[in-house]
């Protein structure tokens, strides 16, 4: 983590962010030295357009280990280098670059290249070595809170999950903070994947509108913007979009008829198991809060009016039904982009979208921390 934070204090001083087109015609050498060169070994250019690698060129790797590419191009971009089907070497390179260099040794999968003059590229090598720091602290505490479960001891087994939510909390705005602090730079778009989108869509948002600022017709944030804007209606903070489906008396029934209540729009059906299965534990939250302004609007994805009616009697659905019997093809299924079920949207009194997919003891908790 030394040279992490080293490499984070340098970029955080300079206040450098390196976007744009470049000036330079001549292009930007891509050199370096390859250790345990093989005969009749080859390196491969590749440059990434739209997630799909086009091979920009492939040279010969000389008997002193030295290779040099030249790139030539007009704006920021994604590269791959490939040494002898063996050592893959991520690069950004934004144009205004001098040179870059790489030391490494071809032939080694797990070697970890020394690359020098692509501030780019520093940004996103930082931000991977720190989530692999993460993820290895994480784990280990997932591993001493299984030692504790199997060794019955819980008050030590609360005391590690406690420590790992606060810990992957902060590791989350660690990863924020160090994407907000590159950005514009590309490899802030790259950087993004390492955030979950529906949980901080408004950050993802806030990344992308400073990207298009920059570089508004480049494909990453065409693509960046066009997924943005395809979870925007559906994002945790947005108002909920309407649902009008007939009930199984064929009355049609609206989702904003139930604004004043929490609601918790369950995507469910006959056919499938595992809604079946978690529908105990949903009948019993209904039971526990549905006199404190809790309402359950269950959509089905069914096909047949008599399944559908058999399963709510079956399992004592009690709550409010709808469907339009059209299975993934239906109009509500559609609109909240409903792929697989179970499927939940918990709506709040005003309308707006507070959590997805809540379940067992998630949707357990959810409702615990609202109602009390």
């Amino acid at each position: 983590m030394k040279t992490l934070v080293k490499s984070i204090s340098i970029f955080l001083l300079t206040g450098i962010v390196l976007a744009g087109c470049s000036d330079k015609k001549e292009g930007v050498p891509v050199e370096g030295v390859v250790e345990n060169v093989m005969e009749d070994g080859y390196v491969t250019l590749a440059k990434y357009n739209n997630q799909t690698a086009e091979v920009m060129d492939t040279i010969e790797v000389n008997q002193e280990g030295e290779f040099e590419f030249n790139i030539i191009q007009d704006e920021p971009s994604f590269y791959r280098l490939n040494f002898y089907n063996r050592q893959i070497v991520n690069l950004i390179i934004n144009g205004t670059e001098e040179k870059v260099t790489l030391n490494l040794d071809g032939t080694d999968p797990q070697d970890i290249p020394e690359i020098t003059g692509s501030i780019d590229t520093d940004y996103l090598n930082n931000l991977v070595e720190l989530v692999s720091y993460q993820n290895k602290e994480l784990q280990t505490l997932n591993q001493e809170a299984i030692q504790a479960r199997m060794a019955g001891e819980e008050d030590e087994l609360q005391t590690i999950t406690q420590e790992y939510y606060d810990k992957y909390a902060y590791y989350q705005e660690e990863k924020k903070d160090m994407i907000w602090k590159i950005t514009p730079s590309l490899a802030s778009y790259y950087a993004l994947s390492a955030l979950d989108m529906e949980q901080y869509f408004s950050f993802y948002d806030s990344v992308a509108q400073r990207i298009a600022e920059v570089r508004p017709n480049h494909p990453t944030t065409k693509e960046l913007l066009e997924r943005i804007s395809s979870m925007k209606t559906l994002a945790i903070g947005s108002e909920a979009p309407e649902i009008s489906l007939p009930n199984p008396d064929g009355k049609v029934v609206t989702l904003s008829s139930l604004r004043g209540n929490y609601v918790l729009v369950d995507f469910w059906a006959a056919w499938c198991k595992p809604c079946r299965v978690e529908n105990p534990n949903v009948v019993k939250l209904y039971n526990q809060y549905k006199d404190q302004n809790f309402e359950i609007l269950g959509v089905s994805l069914d096909r047949t009016k008599e399944a559908w009616v058999n399963a709510i009697n079956q399992d004592g659905l009690t709550w409010k039904h709808v469907s339009d019997l059209k299975y993934f093809n239906s109009e509500a299924a559609n609109t909240y982009q409903i792929n697989a079920i179970p499927a939940t949207y918990l709506i709040d009194p005003d309308g707006k979208i507070i959590a997805k997919n809540l379940r067992g003891a998630s949707l357990e908790a959810k409702l615990k921390e609202i109602f009390g």
